[in-house]
């Protein structure tokens, strides 16, 4: 077994060697890997969003992204305070502490569908190494509550490459819940481009049962009461920026346009399908 990096700066050092001395991949590869132990850690609920995405397909297959998105019937002050007490425990030397941010104020979203968002300062070996923006959702549908229990499979070889041991399976949303709420994000106004790239890398990479998405976005549309089942995707202002640079070199349609017509073809075919 490889020897584990002694100290903060080591364990940075590994990271470095192991990505070829690319600083864009070692930013990639030290977020996956603090998210997936900050995951490892969480008391309870899923974690959703673009970083369950990256960890379930890893870096190369998906969009960079720095928060750690999660959903949980649990009130998040407790929440908070139960994954406290866990960081503070640790894993293999890591430890940490959780910080309250304070809350967006997004127009026009009822304040229970706002994400409370915290800061876990995360530390090795006793010294300060890196924060993850952790961003706390509540359960809507049981969302929180189905589990798919997930092998870390491209975070645990970077660290088996450290000399860490496995850090095992941890709760992902399942993708039929992912799609539901990209597809009522994207559709919903707002920048949610990333949800363009999204979708499209779930369908790249999973076969997901649509007759299920259909079922569970008719009860999320239904539930939210913000628009109706089918929506249309609708392009924004700055899309065209926006998505480039989502999109930019990953697998997916080269334009906004194109994507939203693919976005718009799912609708259809999700809608199409016996629920």
């Amino acid at each position: 077994m490889k020897k584990r990096p002694s100290s903060m700066r080591h364990l940075d050092d590994a990271i470095r060697r192991a990505c070829g001395g690319s600083a864009e991949e070692y930013v990639r590869t030290r977020t996956l890997i603090a998210d997936s132990i900050v995951a490892h850690m969480l008391p309870d609920g899923v974690v959703k969003g673009g970083s369950a995405i990256k960890m379930r397909f890893g870096n190369t297959a998906t969009r960079f992204t720095t928060d750690l998105d999660t959903a949980t019937a649990t009130d998040p002050d407790v929440y908070a305070e139960r994954l406290a007490a866990t960081l503070a425990k640790g894993w293999e030397g890591f430890t940490g502490r959780i910080v309250p941010r304070e809350p967006a104020q997004p127009r026009g979203v009822p304040q229970e569908y706002v994400m409370r968002p915290f800061d876990v300062k995360l530390s090795y070996n006793g010294k300060p190494w890196c924060t993850v923006p952790l961003e706390v959702g509540q359960n809507e549908i049981g969302d929180a509550e189905v589990v798919d229990w997930v092998e870390l499979e491209y975070a645990v070889d970077s660290l088996a490459n450290m000399g860490f041991p496995a850090l095992g399976k941890v709760p992902l949303m399942p993708l039929v819940h992912q799609v539901a709420q990209k597809i009522h994000a994207v559709t919903g106004g707002g920048d949610r481009v990333r949800d363009l790239v999204d979708l499209q890398l779930i369908a790249a990479n999973a076969d997901v049962d649509l007759a299920e998405v259909k079922r569970i976005c008719v009860r999320l549309f239904a539930y939210r009461k913000s628009q109706a089942w089918p929506p249309d995707v609708v392009k924004g202002e700055g899309w065209d920026v926006l998505y480039a640079a989502q999109a930019a070199g990953l697998p997916v349609k080269p334009s906004a346009d194109e994507a939203i017509d693919w976005t718009n073809g799912l609708i259809a075919r999700i809608d199409g399908e016996e629920s």
